[in-house]
């Protein structure tokens, strides 16, 4: 996660340029709202990865190179390891998706879940939306309490939310930016299979 966080730095600020560039050559479009498209493609879809490569494939997302995936996770010590980026309107997105078991932490945390698989589909964020839009749009989505917020990881400030049942955890992310707006949305699902 510190490489991601590193990463997001610089990535957020490529990605608003990018935006922009964009933006400035197509006109402008109906505003797309990041929270919704982040519930639409990960969200709604994880833990079922095959949806979301699916997607990928129909909408003729770019694969991230091998290098741009280290961000999201190490490949030796997972099933899956893939990224694309990924643009809905006039925004873009880098979009990762893991899958593999879980970690000495969540196994610590989850014993009864020690021999499940942990998924997390991950959007980074171009730095076009407020980051006190996105605040209140994963509120509502979430529609609870957060467990935590403003947690502190350096560039980014981080608010956290849990739920499940019996079979599956669900904890959703959203790390806001300290240096401006963007940042990083995230959920990840911890099946017990």
């Amino acid at each position: 996660m510190k490489l991601l966080r590193k990463y997001v730095s610089a990535l957020i600020a490529g990605l608003a340029m990018a935006g922009i560039a964009h933006a400035q050559q197509a006109g402008s479009a109906e505003p797309i709202d990041t929270v919704h498209a982040f519930n639409q493609i990960c969200y709604k879809q994880v833990p079922d990865i095959r949806a979301i490569t699916e997607m990928a494939v129909e909408l003729g997302w770019k694969p991230l190179s091998v290098t741009d995936l280290q961000a999201f996770g190490d490949k030796e010590t997972l099933s899956v390891l893939q990224g694309w980026d990924v643009q809905v309107g006039e925004k873009f997105y880098r979009l990762g998706l893991i899958q593999g078991p879980l970690t000495a932490s969540m196994k610590e945390t989850f014993p009864e879940f020690a021999a499940g698989t942990s998924t997390s589909c991950t959007f980074v964020l171009d730095g076009s939306d407020a980051n006190a839009a996105i605040a209140v749009n994963m509120q509502s989505l979430a529609n609870k309490e957060p467990v935590t917020t403003g947690m502190d990881e350096g560039d980014l400030s981080t608010t956290t939310w849990a739920g499940g049942n019996d079979d599956f955890k669900v904890f959703l992310f959203n790390k806001q930016s300290k240096l401006g707006d963007g940042g990083i949305l995230s959920v990840t699902v911890i099946s017990k299979k």
